[in-house]
């Protein structure tokens, strides 16, 4: 008898609070404004469009060299609605250099298959792993095998970089 009228008392406070919340938005207003952020954070990630960089740490070598390469053309994959999401480690992931909390790296790794080493992925827009490599690729390497029209911004210095010089050495 106890239990049973603990259970109903408990339903029916529930209930007048859930009445309360829906007829008077001022009586919880941080709960509707952090369900509404969190449900606008979830709908912003889709691994569909994206690059994935995936590493051990941020300054694994052939993660900076990643980086490096692919930093000239950052700009106009944004502008394409390619995206850039970054996993190093256990480390926060990062798209388009703003972190994304509730992610989780093990379990984006694991979902991946890039669970030790480092990857460079692009997940095109139908959800299907387009390329995968274990080693730093060049932008347009990138760019053509993904099937991506982009040009990114082109240097005027006639001389080779430094990275294609350390790249043509190995």
């Amino acid at each position: 008898m106890g239990l049973s009228f603990f259970i109903i008392t408990t339903c029916v406070v529930f209930g007048v609070v859930a009445a309360l919340a829906s007829f008077k938005p001022a009586f919880l207003p941080g709960v509707g404004t952090s369900l509404r952020n969190a449900s606008i954070d979830l709908k912003k990630f889709s691994p569909r469009k994206t690059v994935f960089i995936i590493g051990p740490s941020a300054n694994h070598p052939a993660c900076r060299m990643q980086r490096r390469l692919l930093k000239p053309a950052i700009a106009a994959l944004i502008r394409d609605d390619v995206a850039v999401v970054e996993v190093y480690g256990e480390s926060t992931p990062r798209k388009n250099g703003d972190p994304i909390q509730w992610l989780d790296a093990a379990l984006l790794r694991h979902a991946m298959d890039a669970e030790s080493g480092f990857f460079v992925i692009y997940v095109d827009d139908e959800g299907k792993t387009l390329f995968r490599s274990e080693a730093p690729m060049l932008t347009a390497d990138i760019l053509a095998r993904a099937c991506l029209d982009i040009a990114p911004t082109r240097r005027t210095v006639k001389e080779k970089s430094a990275v294609l010089r350390k790249l043509s050495a190995a």
